[in-house]
C-alpha cells in the first residue's frame, strides 16, 4: 500500500497554482508523520520553541519570542489525531455489500448505515439490559463470514495442527485477551497495522489502524440484524431457527462453521454455535442516538466484556439479535470473529 497526498486549502485562501503542488507535498509528509507519531511531531515542533524561548529570555529578558511556536505545536498535535490515512487499495469498502477475500479470511464488505439497537419496551422476552432501544449509526467495515476456526487460530498463534474433525469448528475456550492478541498477530501476518496496544497496563484500540479487530457491540448487532427489525435476522418466529443456527434444539455440541444458512448479508453463525466476543466493556444503554459507539468510558478498568449471539447450548430466546451477555474469562462456548476497516480512498 502507498500513501497518497491530500491538499485541503480553505476556499478563503487564494494561492497561486504553482504553490499548491509543493504545499500539498509538505502537508502530505506532515500528515503522514503526524498520523503515525503525533506526540513525536509535537515534541519535535516544541523543541525549537523551547530553544527560542530560552534565547529570548537570555538576550531580551522576555520569553514572548517563543510564543509564536505554541500554535504550531497545537496544530501539529491536532493534525495527528484528525488526519485520515489514505491508501491506494484495489478493494475499498463499496456502497454495496459484497464478498471478498481479505488475506486468510473470507469477509463481507458492509456499507455503513443506521439501525435501531436493542429491543422495544413491549418485547416480553427481552432482558432489561437490551433497553432502551435507540438509534445507532455505524461506518462501513468488513466482517468475517464465519467465526475464527481452530485451524486458523493454530496457524497464526502456533500449536499442533488440529484433527480434521475439529479444524473447521470455531475456536473456543479463548478469553477476550486471547482474541485481541490473535487480531494483532493476524494483522502482522498480513502486513497491516495492528489495532491493539497496551498503555499503562490497559489495552487500547487504535481506531485508525487498518488491521483486524473485534467488532464493537454496535457493529456486531448491525451486521447480525442485516437490516431486520425483528427478533432474529430472518423474522420473529423461532420455528425457522433450525435453518440458520446451531442451538439446544438441534445439537448438544460444537459444529463446523458455515453449515447453516447465512443471514441476508451473507454472514454465517451470527445466531448460535458460539458466543462471540466484542470490544466493549459491558454497561447499560443510553436512549440518545449514537454514532460509532465504542462502549462506556470508565476510569476504572472493567474485566466484563460483551458477548453476543448465543451458543449451541442455549434455547431460542438466547439467540436473538439483541441478546447481550458478558464475562471475564474463557469458556467452552466463547469464540470470536474479526472485522477490518479498509482505509478510505481518494
Amino acid at each position: 500500500m502507498r500513501w497518497r497526498p491530500i491538499l485541503k486549502i480553505s476556499p478563503k485562501i487564494l494561492l497561486p497554482e504553482r504553490w499548491q503542488a509543493p504545499l500539498g507535498r509538505v502537508q502530505f509528509k506532515l500528515a503522514k508523520l503526524a498520523a503515525k507519531r503525533p506526540w513525536l511531531v509535537a515534541l519535535i515542533a516544541g523543541f525549537p520553541a523551547l530553544v527560542i524561548g530560552l534565547l529570548a529570555l537570555g538576550y531580551t529578558e522576555s520569553i514572548y519570542w517563543g510564543l509564536p511556536w505554541f500554535p504550531l505545536v497545537v496544530w501539529l498535535g491536532w493534525l495527528g489525531f484528525t488526519t485520515v490515512p489514505v491508501f491506494e487499495e484495489k478493494n475499498p469498502v463499496p456502497r454495496q455489500r459484497r464478498r471478498v477475500r481479505d488475506g486468510r479470511l473470507m469477509m463481507m464488505e458492509l456499507p455503513g448505515g443506521e439501525f435501531m439497537m436493542g429491543s422495544p419496551n413491549g418485547d416480553d422476552i427481552a432482558d432489561d439490559d437490551e433497553k432502551p432501544r435507540h438509534w445507532v449509526t455505524v461506518s462501513g467495515f468488513r466482517m468475517a463470514v464465519t467465526p475464527v476456526t481452530v485451524a486458523l487460530y493454530c496457524e497464526i498463534m502456533g500449536g499442533n495442527p488440529p484433527p480434521d474433525a475439529e479444524a473447521q469448528q470455531p475456536v473456543v475456550d479463548v478469553s477476550w485477551y486471547d482474541a485481541i492478541r490473535f487480531c494483532n498477530a493476524l494483522s502482522k501476518k498480513e502486513k497491516y497495522k495492528p489495532c491493539y496496544r497496551i498503555i499503562f497496563g490497559r489495552w487500547i484500540c487504535d481506531w485508525r489502524a487498518d488491521g483486524y479487530r473485534l467488532p464493537t457491540e454496535a457493529e456486531w448487532e448491525y451486521a447480525c440484524r442485516a437490516g431486520a427489525k425483528t427478533r432474529y435476522s430472518f423474522g420473529n418466529d423461532p420455528e425457522h431457527l433450525d435453518a440458520y443456527a446451531w442451538y439446544s434444539g438441534n445439537t448438544n455440541s460444537l459444529q463446523p462453521v458455515g453449515m447453516k444458512r447465512p443471514n441476508r448479508w451473507g454472514l454465517h453463525d451470527m445466531h448460535g454455535n458460539v458466543w462471540e466476543w466484542c470490544w466493549d466493556e459491558y454497561g447499560p444503554y443510553s436512549e440518545r442516538p449514537q454514532k460509532n459507539p465504542r462502549g462506556l468510558l470508565k476510569l476504572r478498568r472493567s474485566e466484563r466484556r460483551v458477548l453476543r449471539g448465543g451458543s449451541f447450548g442455549n434455547p431460542p430466546e438466547r439467540l436473538r439479535s439483541a441478546i447481550r451477555s458478558f464475562d471475564e474469562v474463557r469458556d467452552r462456548n466463547f469464540g470470536f470473529r474479526c472485522i477490518r476497516v479498509v482505509p478510505p480512498q481518494l
